[in-house]
């Protein structure tokens, strides 16, 4: 799917947003975490004397062993970013744009390096691109043999090694490993080297979502979180946000590369800019499109009482249809009678997929599911979601108050 919607589209869009008191309050935060992250970081950054190694109890019940006697000083807690982005002559490493309990992963691109997307609209924009990617395991979570057949390479102190596949994987800390995955000819092994010896060590910060959520089917806990989603990092910068959800608790122990839920029951919550998860729309629903009510500033993402909102003197739209007694929408019609509220969510039957847009139409937030959840456990999941302001991090909320408590 992400190849046939990057070759045709993708983009940012204008901000439109009407959450001003949300965007306010999150800035606010933001300040805040600052001033903490500012106060801790010295002692973040460089702390290479002994430290009391032990389980910390996380999201979901996990255990996961704090690291503590290298500079990095992987965070104790399971969802923080301890990697600051940096730029290595005409190189870019971005900050961390997902995490899990094991492992922090970030975008590497050349600086120059951005795409033309047609928007639908006969506008075009250019995108930002990443064709590498930077992944930061936990203490004894990636398994070196993997590796162990590899060139040495001398990265600062340490020996690292070197496939000719494009990977380069060095310890930053006794057991502790970063690896660096390029694309097909995108980075060199000199260009991959001279990124392994700049790499920093920065304070630890939690990580963020761009929205507050009520409700999850039950069962489901936090397995990664971010900007993007684990199985996207590397292709355009589009996603504005992104959480998977499992029913059952990953390993994260001798792993040769990041999971991307194979395998299991997952959930995914994903935020786009609209024009481009229009054009997600017309692949999925086979060239239907779509057209969101607007919205006025400032009003509700959905309609609380469940009741249409549509006005019939205004004609018939392409709005897919909403039966408040199922809880779940049939793509798509024009009959002004069946029409839902104003940004209900809809899902695409049979597939386990569900939409939203938000109030001011600016976004498309989309939730799958890939075991058999019913398509109203997903419209109530969007029901209960509200949108900061997606392009910008700072306003997004920390897990205490993004998640529902048995999700964290």
């Amino acid at each position: 799917m992400r190849e046939l919607l990057e070759a045709a589209y993708a983009g940012e869009p204008p901000m439109r947003h009407s959450t001003d008191d949300f965007v306010a309050g999150g800035r606010s935060r933001r300040a805040r975490r600052r001033a903490s992250w500012a106060a801790g970081a010295a002692t973040a950054m460089l702390a290479v004397v002994g430290v009391t190694v032990g389980p910390q109890i996380i999201a979901g019940n996990r255990s996961v062993p704090v690291s503590g006697q290298d500079a990095m000083r992987y965070p104790a807690s399971a969802f923080e970013y301890t990697v600051t982005g940096y730029t290595v002559g005409d190189i870019e490493v971005s900050d961390p744009v997902n995490v899990t309990p094991g492992y922090q992963q970030s975008r590497i691109r050349r600086t120059d390096e951005k795409r033309r997307y047609d928007r639908g609209d006969g506008t075009f924009e250019q995108v930002q691109v990443s064709a590498s990617v930077l992944v930061v395991y936990r203490a004894g979570v990636f398994d070196a043999t993997v590796v162990g057949g590899g060139e040495p390479v001398q990265i600062g102190g340490v020996t690292g090694r070197y496939l000719p596949d494009g990977v380069l994987a060095w310890p930053y800390a006794p057991d502790s490993w970063a690896v660096i995955h390029s694309g097909t000819g995108h980075l060199s092994r000199a260009d991959m080297t001279r990124v392994a010896e700049r790499l920093p060590a920065g304070p630890s910060r939690p990580a963020a979502l761009p929205w507050r959520m009520t409700y999850l089917p039950p069962g489901y806990q936090l397995s990664s979180m971010g900007i993007t989603s684990d199985d996207e990092v590397t292709g355009a910068h589009l996603q504005r946000g992104d959480a998977r959800f499992t029913r059952e608790p990953e390993s994260y122990s001798g792993l040769a590369d990041p999971l991307i839920g194979e395998g299991m029951d997952n959930l995914r919550i994903k935020v786009f800019p609209r024009w481009y998860g229009e054009n997600q729309l017309s692949i999925i629903f086979g060239g239907t499109s779509v057209e969101p009510y607007a919205g006025a500033s400032g009003g509700p993402s959905y309609d609380p009482s469940g009741e249409p909102s549509y006005d019939p003197s205004s004609g018939p739209s392409n709005w897919p249809s909403y039966n408040p007694s199922a809880a779940v929408s049939d793509w798509p019609t024009s009959d002004p009678s069946a029409q839902p509220p104003l940004v209900d969510p809809f899902c695409a039957p049979g597939q386990g997929r569900c939409f939203r847009y938000t109030a001011d139409g600016a976004y498309l937030v989309e939730a799958t599911a890939s075991a058999s959840e019913p398509d109203a456990e997903l419209v109530q999941v969007l029901r209960g979601l509200r949108l900061a302001d997606p392009d910008d991090t700072g306003t997004w909320s920390e897990l205490s108050e993004a998640l529902p408590g048995p999700a964290r």
